[in-house]
């Protein structure tokens, strides 16, 4: 395989050697003897063959890809160690029997599986009384217009707490709150909000993943329009 110039198009220019090189990867192969002239630069300074600087690239290369599937299975790990936790939540919110059940339950867990740091839940529909506090907000409660705008939202509210919000939310708790996670609890007719709050800033950001915890939400909301309808 060799290039070939007519006497007429004069030299090749770099671009046209190295197109030509692109459209032939084993041209290297049959010219052995060119890679003992080629010599390219190295950061040192020193020229180097081309196999020592293809061995160069190649172990690079192949340092770059272990760096990465070594943080696959460190995702997947995770992902594994979050799964289970969920489950092991799941598996608790179904042996409560009651209301406050679930929500005791609820706290536990997220304190146990997740190192959450206040939970909150607020229930608009439907409309019941409750020995639980501030379990229930009233249509035409203050914070009532802000809840139906966190239900309505396609994903979480993640991140920096408002100071109004977070204080409608977490009550005499807000102040300690560096960070939260919002979320809407919408099943069978049963509509609220379920909040997850910590004091560590970087906890709960507007760029986490939420996958697992929109599971928790419906999960939570399924369990509690059982225990709610069934009283109705």
């Amino acid at each position: 395989m060799n290039v070939v110039v007519s006497p007429d198009s004069g030299s090749l220019s770099a671009i046209e050697v190295a197109d030509y090189l692109k459209q032939h990867p084993g041209f290297f192969e049959e010219h052995l003897g060119l890679l003992e002239h080629l010599r390219l630069p190295h950061q040192s300074g020193e020229a180097v063959s081309l196999v020592a600087r293809q061995l160069d690239l190649l172990r690079d290369r192949n340092q770059r890809s272990v760096k990465q599937l070594d943080q696959l299975v460190e995702i997947a790990r995770e992902n594994d160690a979050l799964y289970q936790r969920v489950h092991q939540l799941t598996l608790t919110l179904l042996d409560a029997k009651s209301l406050e059940d679930v929500l005791a339950s609820l706290d536990w867990g997220l304190h146990q599986f997740f190192q959450a740091d206040f939970v909150v839940v607020r229930i608009l529909k439907p409309p019941l009384d409750s020995a639980v506090q501030h379990l229930f907000v009233a249509e035409d409660a203050p914070e009532a217009d802000w809840l139906r705008g966190v239900i309505a939202r396609a994903k979480p509210l993640c991140g920096r707490p408002d100071p109004d919000t977070a204080g409608m939310l977490f009550g005499k708790d807000a102040p300690e709150v560096a960070s939260q996670a919002v979320l809407k609890l919408d099943h069978a007719g049963l509509r609220g909000v379920f909040a997850i709050g910590s004091r560590d800033s970087t906890r709960l950001r507007a760029d986490m993943g939420v996958v697992f915890l929109t599971q928790m939400s419906e999960i939570l909301a399924a369990r509690l329009a059982a225990l709610l309808y069934s009283t109705v």
